[in-house]
């Protein structure tokens, strides 16, 4: 059962965590870590079976605090471009609708994930997508792992290039064959949902794919610059080497 009274203390909560934390670090940084306290959270609750209505409330919550989040960062992002003195002189005039654009598929996945758990307490089977964003939670982790790393110790690329590598592979994993599996199984559960439910659910389903070729682009691009520098350290011996 849905417990509307719930929401706004429970956004509140999560805004407070993100305040704590920007005492001391950046607003990319300090979002990240809700991010990653979020997943453990639902992954605990989970595990342990505990109050997962409670859980599900605290996870729209979430969603909403992370929401408003992205769209005050694209509103910063186009206030930033309207009020230059010159704009003539601005060297990046579409910034903020690169931002808005960048941005576009982390709103419509929010908005979704607001209504998928909606759906998860109020409707006939709903238990059955708790199990899957046991799933989506999971293939999280790694995520906010290599983000942090990326943003802290952007200078060790091997590091991040072996973060960003475990991350494609847990991601695909729970992304494109345990969510797969699940979802064949169950393949007859979920088209008794609303379609707007099934729909909501492919449109995430499909952004597993969109973000694993990604990843997999990622990759490929760190496997080319670990290489090159590789390939350059050893001509730079070989060099002093022969000089030698």
């Amino acid at each position: 059962m849905m417990n509307i009274e719930y929401i706004l203390p429970l956004v509140t909560f999560w805004n407070a965590i993100s305040s704590h934390f920007a005492k001391y670090r950046s607003p990319e940084i300090t979002n990240n870590a809700v991010s990653l306290i979020h997943s453990v959270s639902f992954i605990a609750h989970y595990n342990y079976d505990y109050n997962m209505n409670y859980a599900v409330h605290a996870s729209i919550a979430f969603f909403i605090y992370d929401l408003f989040y992205i769209l005050r960062h694209v509103f910063i992002s186009y206030r930033y471009r309207h009020h230059r003195d010159d704009r003539r002189d601005d060297p990046h005039p579409h910034n903020h609708t690169h931002e808005l654009n960048k941005q576009l598929p982390f709103i419509a996945h929010h908005i979704a994930g607001i209504y998928i758990l909606y759906a998860a307490i109020t409707i006939a089977n709903g238990q059955y997508i708790l199990d899957a964003l046991l799933i989506l939670e999971k293939s999280n982790i790694m995520i906010y792992v290599s983000y942090h790393l990326h943003k802290q110790y952007r200078e060790y690329t091997r590091i991040n290039a072996i973060s960003e590598f475990v991350q494609l592979m847990t991601y695909t994993y729970y992304r494109l064959f345990a969510l797969s599996v699940f979802v064949y199984d169950l393949r007859l559960t979920l088209f008794t949902y609303p379609y707007i439910t099934q729909f909501l659910i492919l449109l995430v389903y499909s952004m597993g794919y969109a973000w694993s070729y990604r990843l997999v682009k990622k990759n490929i691009a760190n496997y080319g610059v670990i290489r090159a520098t590789v390939n350059a350290a050893s001509a730079t011996s070989k060099k002093y080497s022969s000089a030698g």
